[in-house]
């Protein structure tokens, strides 16, 4: 599977309901965004928690509320304001065609669990659709706890000197259904990890030949900003 990582985020603002719409049109099979929880428990798409980097102006995530979130508009390049607001999950959900996936990155804690499992209770979309993502091992598995039916996996941030046995241990642990990583370089890793029954998945991966190679290794999706160049080279 492609998956556009943050939407089309080369052309438009990053996590921005026109950057994910623009995916479909891609051929993509699905998208990757950002979560934080606000003040009052909604779930805004955004990387960072606070607005400077994407609106030019700052607001925590967690210490405001959504109707203070949504009066500001997201930057990009050039433009300061570009009346696109940040959407909430429940919006981007929204516009999520049927058939296609969301890759939903928690960037808190475990205080998201329960406003989460409410918006995908309620949305539209099905259970195979939605999968969690996350470097909080501990997330992972309070999250596979409460919705066991949702597909999560585990994010690590490669090493070489990793210890596979120790990464198998964190996944069986945490329950989690595999891993999702940046290596570009160990088939040993993706061999053990999906020979174990998880399943392997990669970003962020820009490149088109070490895109094939991974393809060839056997990852599940790759997450990427360039997600056109990389699907016309299948």
């Amino acid at each position: 599977m492609i998956i556009a990582h943050r939407g089309v985020s080369y052309s438009l603002p990053e996590n921005s309901l026109p950057a994910f719409e623009a995916s479909w049109s891609l051929g993509v099979d699905g998208i990757e965004g950002d979560f934080h929880l606000t003040k009052d428990g909604f779930i805004l798409c955004i990387h960072d928690d606070d607005t400077q980097r994407v609106c030019n102006k700052k607001l925590i995530v967690r210490d405001s509320t959504l109707e203070e979130l949504k009066q500001l508009n997201l930057s990009y390049k050039d433009s300061i304001n570009s009346k696109i607001k940040i959407p909430t999950l429940a919006e981007v959900l929204e516009v999520l065609p049927n058939g296609k996936k969301i890759f939903i990155e928690i960037k808190c804690g475990v205080e998201i669990i329960k406003p989460l499992f409410k918006e995908l209770s309620q949305s539209k979309i099905n259970t195979e659709q939605a999968v969690i993502i996350s470097f909080d091992e501990k997330f992972i598995k309070a999250f596979k706890s409460v919705a066991p039916n949702y597909k999560a996996y585990w994010l690590y941030s490669y090493e070489l000197d990793c210890n596979i046995n120790n990464i198998l241990y964190v996944l069986n642990d945490i329950k989690a259904d595999g891993l999702s990583s940046d290596n570009e370089n160990s088939k040993t890793l993706i061999d053990r990890i999906i020979d174990a029954g998880f399943e392997y998945h990669s970003w962020t991966i820009d490149d088109i030949d070490i895109a094939k190679k991974l393809i060839s290794w056997r990852v599940q999706s790759i997450t990427t900003n360039n997600p056109d160049q990389i699907r016309n080279e299948q």
